[in-house]
């Protein structure tokens, strides 16, 4: 390559918008596999999508995969190789990659190091968060500081641990479902989504108390480690009007009638609800774990 002129990228749009580097080297396959010279995660890339060959002013792309084409021009099909003059912007998966030339710094200056592709991987991985990048890992350095092998092999590593955590979310979210169902939660739904529990549905003023016993539990289990997104809300449940008491009796057996018919304690009427308690001015029912005042 000419030592007057490097290439230079910037991403336009996606996930590592603003993301500007610049290579040395004359060939740099781009594409989300380890093994490329420019990674690009969850953006919708082949793992060898694209190789660009910097000549001269212009540049050569090769289709590895289908999905790219040059803005404001053609698509560019698998197997097929293009000469673009430069300055160009690539459309490849969800993104656009802006490409350019420019002069080599002079020796000896100085400031923050733009990023070398021929030696490092880059992996931006989204984690917390909906819609919002909150984790980056990007290396800066050049070719007599860390080798391709040791770097890619970081990355790798941090995306293992990225979905080990993700495991370790989702098994928190199936024990305490297993808990709300235990606890005749019926209307509470556990769930997992980007690194946190998530719980969403209804609970009434009698069993919230079950509700906050196992949120407590949770956070000792996890100590701290995991979060909690609580968005159960408190419902009271009104009893079915078509119930209508006729009478009442207070002795050592109290029992409803309804429809002429003896109900006692434990009893259970119409749309599953049961007689759970017999007070002097209103009856409570219950049902999955729900409790409705029936008053007389």
């Amino acid at each position: 390559m000419d030592d007057a002129v490097s290439l230079r990228f910037e991403v336009l749009s996606g996930l590592y918008c603003g993301l500007t580097g610049k290579t040395d080297l004359q060939t740099c396959l781009i594409g989300s596999g380890f093994d490329a010279d420019l990674v690009f995660v969850e953006q919708g890339l082949a793992p060898h999508h694209l190789r660009v060959t910097l000549l001269g002013k212009s540049i050569e792309l090769e289709a590895l995969a289908p999905g790219l084409s040059i803005e404001g021009n053609r698509n560019i099909a698998a197997g097929q190789s293009v000469v673009v003059p430069l300055p160009a912007v690539l459309l490849v998966g969800e993104m656009s990659i802006a490409w350019s030339v420019q002069d080599a710094e002079p020796p000896g200056s100085t400031g923050i190091p733009r990023l070398p592709i021929g030696v490092l991987a880059m992996v931006i991985i989204s984690s917390l968060g909906i819609g919002a990048l909150s984790g980056t890992i990007s290396y800066l350095g050049n070719a007599s500081g860390s080798s391709p092998n040791s770097l890619r092999a970081e990355v790798a590593s941090r995306t293992i641990s990225h979905r080990a955590d993700n495991e370790l979310t989702e098994a928190a979210a199936k024990e305490l479902q297993e808990e709300v169902d235990r606890a005749g939660l019926l209307d509470v739904k556990i769930g997992s989504a980007k690194g946190v529990v998530t719980a969403e549905g209804t609970v009434t003023s009698e069993s919230v108390i079950s509700w906050q016993k196992l949120q407590q539990s949770f956070d000792r289990r996890t100590k701290g480690t995991l979060t909690l997104v609580n968005g159960v809300l408190i419902k009271e449940e009104k009893a079915p009007s078509a119930i209508a008491v006729e009478a009442v009796w207070h002795g050592a057996q109290p029992y409803l009638v309804i429809d002429s018919e003896k109900y006692f304690v434990g009893a259970i009427l119409a749309d599953g609800w049961v007689v759970d308690r017999i007070e002097d001015s209103r009856v409570l029912l219950s049902r999955n774990g729900r409790i409705a005042a029936l008053p007389y």
